[in-house]
């Protein structure tokens, strides 16, 4: 891989490429901001966002080994997007990247430019294997974009991060703790952006690092719904077949990056 660093041209941040695999030119690779003192981000974005963290590799290599590419993936949360672009490489059939953060997903568009994996690379166009939409996962009034298989790395930065991602999470699953209609509703009627957690059967793959202290939070919440309270973080990372939630135990120290 030989590719110079550059400027993105909306947020004007300094970006360099980051592989998955630093010893194998071919890999995928996605953007990461470049902080000094000639280049910061803009007032307001999370710092956050703008890296590529242990989880995301760690996804990353499940999907190599677990990605059904019939599937359609959203990953929320997703920063730079390292897992979206392997889904997309990997030749999933649809891949959604979401954010809360505009630089995040300005740096997963430019990368899948600059790997064809769409064309436009702005909105959603149809034939484009990867596409990027804005999400709050602390929002419960948002709507999820339909998929096959939900991935969220590292996405428990405070307690209200954890208690959205754990309420849309229930909500897929077919347990939720409000009132609204059964049916996620698009603000656009798009057929991509309606889940009905009725007769969803999606997966939600879930990767933390267990120095995370939200993500107990998060698996205390999950943990309400029947047939879930013994769920727990697993170190095993080939997730069963039928399962319909796993949970992904890290430790940083053994995360591959060659």
């Amino acid at each position: 891989m030989v590719i110079n660093a550059r400027i993105l041209p909306l947020s004007g941040i300094s970006v360099v490429p980051t592989p998955l695999r630093r010893c194998d030119p071919s890999s995928t690779w996605c953007y990461s901001a470049v902080l000094s003192p000639s280049s910061s981000l803009p007032p307001g974005t999370n710092f956050l966002a703008t890296q590529v963290w242990p989880s995301s590799r760690t996804a990353s290599f499940v999907l190599e080994q677990h990605l059904d590419t019939s599937w359609t993936v959203c990953e929320l949360g997703c920063g730079p997007g390292l897992p979206s672009l392997t889904a997309a490489k990997l030749g999933a059939a649809r891949v959604i990247a979401t954010d809360v953060e505009d630089v995040a997903l300005e740096m997963v568009r430019m990368a899948a430019l600059e790997q064809e994996f769409c064309t436009e690379g702005v909105r959603d166009k149809n034939g484009e294997r990867l596409v990027t939409q804005k999400f709050d996962l602390t929002l419960k009034e948002e709507s999820l974009p339909l998929a096959d298989l939900y991935i969220l790395s590292d996405v428990f930065e405070s307690s209200r991060v954890a208690e959205g991602a754990a309420w849309h999470v229930k909500s897929l699953l077919g347990s939720s703790d409000n009132q609204l209609d059964r049916r996620y509703k698009s603000k656009s009627n798009d057929s991509y952006s309606v889940v009905d957690r009725a007769t969803s059967t999606s997966r939600v793959w879930v990767f933390a690092q267990s120095d995370r202290a939200q993500r107990d939070s998060f698996l205390k919440s999950i943990r309400e719904i029947h047939g879930y309270q013994n769920l727990d973080w697993t170190t095993n990372h080939n997730p069963d077949k039928d399962a319909r939630l796993w949970l992904f135990d890290l430790n940083e120290m053994g995360v591959q990056y060659n």
